[in-house]
């Protein structure tokens, strides 16, 4: 269901991110678009390429389908005494939600976490994605309130 992405993977996981930044532009978006920086499928590269990368890249698939995608990196954080997944950006395909797949990916992220030992997981979820807010709350991720500020440089 959910694997962490090999170099073979670019072009299924970029044309996912396609896809899910199609989506987060529908809304108004304070979020600069990626595609104005370059190509990211070079940071996949550096990233799969990097044995050292904190980040951890992961496709989400059904039979030889890739239905959706995880982009996360990891911290090691002091109150948690280990290390925290936090979850940048959580993607399933339109045609997939609402059945059980992301919810299957997370529980299965989570277990694969834990036995790496990770400790905590983070993630944001935007007021404007009140599905996603929805969801986090089922899967019993508590919610706090937090401004989170950025500036890009």
């Amino acid at each position: 269901m959910i694997r962490r992405c090999l170099l073979s993977d670019k072009e299924k996981w970029y044309e996912l991110n396609l896809k899910f930044m199609e989506y987060e532009y529908k809304d108004e978006n304070v979020w600069e678009n990626p595609l104005e920086k370059g190509d990211p499928r070079k940071i996949f590269e550096e990233i799969i390429q990097d044995p050292a990368s904190p980040n951890r890249l992961f496709l989400i698939e059904e039979g030889e389908k890739a239905i959706g995608f995880i982009n996360a990196a990891y911290f090691t954080s002091i109150w948690a005494h280990g290390k925290v997944l936090f979850i940048d950006d959580f993607f399933i395909l339109e045609e997939f939600r609402e059945k059980g797949y992301g919810k299957k990916a997370l529980y299965d992220l989570e277990e694969k976490m834990k036995a790496e030992g990770y400790r905590r997981f983070q993630l944001l979820a935007e007021e404007t994605n009140p599905r996603a807010i929805d969801f986090y709350n089922r899967e019993k991720y508590a919610k706090q309130k937090i401004n989170f500020f950025c500036k890009y440089l």
